[in-house]
């Protein structure tokens, strides 16, 4: 019996305090003109080459604003690892990491230049330079380390 609550006592325990071990913030692919563009061939190339900076995780958990550049960029990422496209309020971002920080596993965030800079100061509680509106290839990489995360501001090289 003792045993058996000691098991409990730490399973629940560390369900409380479950936070992902990675988060990689995306900013959407190449797009084209007009108030909600699709994906230029640019962008869509770059979106099918995203699966490859992200090694396979027993969890993920992919979020997307509801913008057709953003879901776009996702996509190949929802199917290379089948799971659903999250969509998320980019309005609200210190009530999504909030709700980031309850996910286990790798959380990935396909987001905007100005959004995917504010989440990642957010998250690692350190401030983060601007992403110029012609950066397509600078993407955040959030790993977790203790209580806190260590920020990598990293560039794909395709």
């Amino acid at each position: 019996m003792k045993y058996l609550l000691s098991f409990l006592i730490i399973f629940y325990t560390g369900a409380v305090y479950a936070t992902p071990e990675n988060i990689f913030l995306f900013r959407h692919s190449e797009k084209s003109e007009g108030k909600n563009p699709h994906l230029t061939t640019a962008g869509k190339q770059r979106a099918l080459q995203l699966p490859t900076l992200i090694h396979q995780t027993e969890t993920v958990t992919l979020y997307s604003t509801n913008y057709n550049r953003t879901v776009e960029s996702a996509s190949e990422l929802a199917k290379h690892f089948a799971v659903e496209i999250n969509i998320y309020d980019p309005r609200d971002l210190v009530a999504f990491k909030e709700h980031i920080l309850q996910q286990q596993g790798t959380v990935i965030v396909i987001g905007h230049s100005n959004t995917s800079v504010e989440l990642a100061a957010l998250i690692s509680e350190l401030t983060v330079s601007k992403m110029l509106e012609s950066e397509f290839s600078r993407y955040f990489l959030l790993q977790r380390r203790g209580k806190n995360y260590h920020l990598s501001d990293l560039r794909m090289n395709f």
